[in-house]
């Protein structure tokens, strides 16, 4: 599993990261006389980045499908799809006023869908993310199970590494293209190049990346992208005998069968309080993306920076960005924390949040004529992505039953997608000289409204929890102030930790397990 993890990891964090790129490159073009040659108004601007998102969300079901239709052939299909996401890029340039950039950015959404979906349809199946058996304490009032442990490293590092890293190589590679002097607009340049650099990519997934870890390549290189036999046996045995508790069976090709839809699981998501505050945070902590993505050169320009000097400066924000996430990602991963402070990954999110209102406070109260501080605020306003992946941990952790997860990934990502689409329009051109207090009333609200939703739904599960402890104890006429961890009979630790796992073979919800705890 380990060889098969160093192949795919680098290439989700270079897919992601180009994605980033590909759409952060609009921002920077804004300072190189895009907004002046397709006759861009800042309203104009703003629904330009809007109708990225809205072919998102479109894009985003026929995509899904399209990846299990072409499911023996991903390899096929990604390398195929982020070669025309490529060339969409690199045709910017041929645009000439906003209408042709509206269908552009259209076009680019749908096709930017493909590398998210296949990669996690990849990490889903082809890949094999086995579910390890673990001890009784862990199955009782620890991790949930080795499979979320290694999808949430692949989420981690790729959103992380991709975002953050992207961000200082795009603003390096921008600055210097943006002071070439050739017969082109430096802003046509600023898209050539990562879409070159896209195309190049695809062609690349489309020869080296195995359909799955039980198929070779088209190019296969010993040693890197072609597994010795016994590790693609043993990757097969582990697929098919201890697959993702979502999966059930076995299909024609001998890989596990994709688990039924369960009307019972949907009806239960739609009234759970927990999807719909997962959803409300999505949409809330995106939202701040207008402040970095969508305004982040405009608003460091403002500040009294030239164009090449804000593109130069807006590279730590990606080093915030990393920093932000690797740190919280840590400490929610660490056992010893979970074990001695109660409501851990609840005070980490809660404490996630603060960052961005802290940089927008500066940025807003701070006096500009000391560039530096408002600059500092700004580099913290990028650190929003640390509560997004303690989001997708807790959500992940927190939620049980193979179409209610699905439904909750569906609520999380429409939320992504209102959220940015919201961030379009953030930024008010007539507060330039009041400093945008709009933008930055508005990053500081929707992460307060973050940490409000946060603290409901950590209360609404702990509530939960406290009912089942005490039917559970009630069952076995345990006294009720004494937690599953603190049963002193092993045995009956262990049967609860078999029954909890026969829960899970048989794809049940959280609501349905009663063994179930949500981590707090």
């Amino acid at each position: 599993m380990l060889r098969i993890d160093f192949l795919i990891l680098p290439i989700l964090t270079i897919a992601y990261g180009l994605q980033y790129y590909d759409k952060a490159v609009l921002g920077s073009a804004t300072l190189f006389g895009i907004l002046r040659d397709l006759d861009l108004t800042t309203a104009r601007y703003s629904q330009a980045n809007a109708f990225f998102y809205y072919a998102y969300a479109v894009a985003a079901f026929p995509m899904a499908i399209l990846c299990q239709r072409f499911g023996k052939h991903l390899n096929i299909f990604l390398g195929t799809m982020v070669v025309l996401w490529g060339v969409i890029v690199m045709l910017t340039p041929v645009v000439k006023d906003w209408r042709g950039l509206y269908a552009q950015r259209f076009f680019l959404g749908q096709v930017a869908n493909s590398p998210v979906k296949a990669f996690l349809f990849a990490l889903h199946r082809s890949v094999g993310i086995t579910r390890v058996r673990s001890d009784y304490k862990t199955l009782v009032h620890e991790t949930r199970d080795a499979n979320q442990n290694r999808y949430l490293v692949f989420v981690y590092h790729g959103y992380s590494s991709a975002t953050g890293l992207f961000s200082i190589f795009s603003g390096l590679v921008n600055r210097r293209l943006g002071a070439v002097h050739t017969s082109l607009a430096p802003w046509k340049l600023i898209f050539l190049v990562p879409g070159a650099i896209t195309v190049i990519f695809g062609a690349f997934l489309l020869l080296f990346l195995p359909p799955s870890p039980l198929q070779h390549p088209i190019v296969s290189i010993p040693g890197y992208n072609k597994l010795p036999a016994h590790i693609l046996q043993e990757t097969h045995e582990k697929v098919r005998l201890d697959g993702n508790p979502a999966v059930r069976g076995e299909g024609d090709d001998g890989r596990p069968a994709e688990a039924k839809w369960d009307w019972s699981q949907a009806r239960e998501a739609v009234v759970d309080v927990k999807i719909w505050g997962f959803f409300l945070m999505a949409t809330a902590i995106y939202v701040v993306n207008g402040s970095v993505t969508v305004f982040g050169p405009l608003l460091v320009k403002s500040i009294g920076y030239t164009s090449l000097q804000a593109t130069l400066l807006l590279t730590p924000g990606g080093a915030t960005t990393c920093i932000s996430i690797y740190i919280f990602a840590l400490l929610a991963s660490s056992r010893r924390i979970a074990r001695t402070i109660p409501f851990s990954r609840t005070i980490l999110l809660v404490l996630s949040c603060l960052p961005p209102i802290i940089g927008a406070v500066m940025c807003w109260k701070a006096g500009w004529e000391n560039k530096a501080v408002p600059l500092a605020g700004y580099y913290l306003l990028p650190t929003f992505g640390a509560p997004f992946v303690l989001l997708l941990g807790w959500s992940t952790a927190n939620v049980q039953g193979g179409t209610k997860q699905a439904i909750s990934s569906a609520a999380i990502f429409l939320g992504y997608n209102l959220g940015n689409i919201a961030a379009s329009y953030i930024l008010l051109p007539s507060e330039a000289k009041h400093h945008y207090p709009t933008t930055f009333k508005t990053v500081i609200g929707v992460m307060c409204a973050t940490i409000g939703v946060t603290l409901i739904i950590s209360l609404f599960m702990a509530r939960e929890n406290k009912r089942r402890d005490a039917e559970q104890f009630a069952s076995v006429g345990a006294r009720r102030d004494v937690r599953v961890t603190d049963v002193e009979n092993e045995k009956e630790a262990v049967d609860l930790g078999i029954a909890r796992e026969e829960e899970e073979a048989r794809d049940v919800s959280d609501g349905q397990n009663r063994s179930f705890r949500y981590i707090l």
